[in-house]
């Protein structure tokens, strides 16, 4: 039985990660602040992994005392105005590094040694929209206008994060940028999404084996930025309209499938797969590399009921197995419902706590970190997390609670620097 998870947690962001010591670095352009700026990044990140809803929620814990058996009695608490000012001011690249050397301790500490899916080490890649105003606005703002001419103001990310099995950790994100200069069009999330692989690849050499992403990246030039890192893409695709779609189904028209197997699905469900697969395709802009098209045909079994449904797949890979690409592609929905969701929901991704140039990017990068290091908890340092069914919500409510229990304890974060 653990008897605090927070001083269970706080020793092992402490021991694995240096944590204290990368919090001493971060750094905003406040002059001559009345309070560290290490004191106002520990309160986010931490209230971040405790899932607060809102500042003016912070405000409150602040006037309840909430933080104050987490630091040393003569260290001087901040404000919720305090804490706007240091996040709208914040320096964004200490904040980056901090990112950074967390997910190199993950690969250090050989998190993903046995690969995610089938000894794979597979990443997905997608945009996520942070929040939206039709009244809030900065620079930083792209912009779209409904259908009832209403200008909405928003921001959003591209993210890559590793799939397949726990922990899932991102391992970067890349805000995309407003319309500049003669351009009368914001950033597009292809754009952001090379800029992001190139940065991660600068960052962490070979940070995955695979890149699986939806049918919007299924164009030549961002398969060939992944292929220039010496990675492999898989990518899902749904426009028929495609040479390379029609030139795979005519070939397959009256062809018996490849592969065929069943997957058990709990009890009640059962899917068996089928599988035409076939190298050698040409795609319109890289005539010169042959890709593999693979159409998956699945029956699905739910108690009485019967589904079809059709997958058509494309990878740059010549050598993973069909049924390991058919869980590559499945599993690329990790992104969306075992991060994003879990961002939106527990961390309240899509509210606006600050509207600025820097305050966003801050708050994103915020969330990221506490997103990361709240999963290499629960599956790193919780033996049979998962196994044991437990529930990330249920520990972070303990958590609170023990934020005003606790008493008479140094906290390591700070105790080690």
């Amino acid at each position: 039985m653990i008897k605090s998870h927070i001083k269970r947690m706080f020793s092992y962001f402490s021991r694995i990660y240096y944590l204290g010591e990368e919090v001493k670095r971060l750094k905003d352009g406040r002059i001559k602040p009345q309070v560290e700026t290490s004191t106002i990044a520990f309160i986010v990140l931490f209230a971040f992994i405790c899932g607060l809803k809102s500042f003016n929620r912070l405000e409150r814990w602040l006037e309840k005392g909430r933080f104050k058996n987490l630091f040393h009695k003569r260290v001087r608490l901040p404000r919720i105005d305090t804490i706007r000012r240091s996040l709208s001011s914040f320096d964004i690249d200490s904040l980056n590094e901090m990112h950074e050397h967390i997910v190199k301790r993950v690969f250090r500490n050989k998190v993903f040694r046995k690969g995610t899916i089938d000894g794979l080490k597979v990443a997905a890649i997608d945009g996520v929209e942070v929040f939206e105003s039709t009244k809030k606005s900065c620079e930083r703002c792209l912009t779209r206008v409904d259908k009832q001419g209403v200008t909405h103001y928003y921001h959003k990310a591209v993210v890559c994060a590793t799939v397949g099995s726990d922990p899932h950790i991102v391992l970067g994100y890349e805000m995309l940028e407003p319309k500049k200069d003669c351009c009368d069009k914001d950033e597009g999330e292809l754009s952001g999404s090379k800029r992001l692989i190139r940065k991660l690849y600068k960052q962490f050499h070979h940070f995955a084996d695979v890149i699986v992403a939806d049918a919007l990246y299924c164009k030549a030039t961002w398969i060939k930025e992944v292929l220039a890192i010496g990675m492999d893409a898989v990518v899902r695709v749904k426009d028929e309209r495609l040479h390379i779609v029609k030139d795979a189904l005519g070939l397959y028209r009256n062809r018996k499938a490849d592969r065929e197997w069943e997957v058990e699905e709990g009890s009640r469900k059962r899917i068996v797969v089928r599988a035409w697969d076939e190298d050698g395709f040409e795609m319109a802009g890289m005539e010169e590399i042959k890709v593999r098209f693979i159409r998956f045909l699945e029956e699905i079994y739910e108690g009485d009921n019967k589904e079809l449904k059709e997958i058509w797949v494309v990878t740059t890979s010549k050598n993973i197995r069909v049924e390991t690409v058919w869980k590559i592609i499945h599993k690329r929905w990790d992104i969306e419902n075992d991060v994003f969701r879990q961002i939106k929901t527990q961390y309240h991704f899509d509210h606006c706590y600050v509207h600025s140039e820097v305050g966003t990017e801050a708050v994103v990068g915020f969330m990221i970190i506490a997103f990361n290091l709240s999963q290499l908890y629960f599956f790193r340092n919780i033996r049979g997390f998962r196994e044991k069914r437990m529930l990330q919500i249920d520990i972070i409510e303990d958590i609170r609670d023990e934020m005003l229990l606790i008493e008479g304890w140094v906290n390591p974060i700070f105790g080690t620097t």
